[in-house]
């Protein structure tokens, strides 16, 4: 037997479980579900370690191998595995993201035109029900067209004006 041999069939049960702690650790730390089945794998052999502490260190790597290998594609390849593709529809779209919320107008509109606050930031928008809000005026955002919100008085709105 040569000097790999003789290592390999040195390496016990704990040594396996060991390798299959330090890859769930290392796919707790980056989520990616690479190192998950690498990780079960290894403490499976492990276990058959334990269950046959004379079986071959060769065939220990290779089921190794073979297991790792054969559970990230199953894994990859099943409806569980797969990644929701179907991103949110108005990801990186920031002012599709307002739409339905009702915001509070920055300063007089004029010309159809004026600014708003979301929350802490503030937004040009353009009503879109020729209306003519004043600073202080509830308004609903009901679309975008780029870093513009378009809006229009809310539902009730109309009825605290003087």
């Amino acid at each position: 037997m040569d000097a790999m041999t003789d290592f390999l069939n040195a390496q016990v049960a704990w040594h396996w479980w060991a390798l299959g702690a330090v890859l769930l650790a290392l796919e707790m730390a980056s989520t990616t579900q690479y190192l998950l089945w690498p990780g079960i794998a290894a403490l499976l052999v492990g276990v058959l370690r334990f269950v046959d502490p004379v079986l071959d260190g060769r065939l220990c790597v290779f089921l190794f191998a073979v297991l790792s290998v054969v559970a990230t594609i199953a894994w990859k390849r099943s409806p569980w595995g797969r990644s929701d593709n179907a991103v949110h529809p108005t990801l990186n779209r920031r002012g599709d993201q307002c739409v339905g919320r009702f915001v509070k107008a920055a300063v007089d509109f004029s010309g159809g035109r004026g600014a708003v606050l979301v929350d802490d930031s503030r937004w040009n928008a353009s009503v879109i029900d020729g209306s003519a809000p004043i600073a202080g005026d509830m308004l609903e955002v009901a679309g975008a067209e780029g870093t513009v919100l378009k809006v229009r008085l809310a539902p009730g709105s109309l009825l605290f004006k003087a």
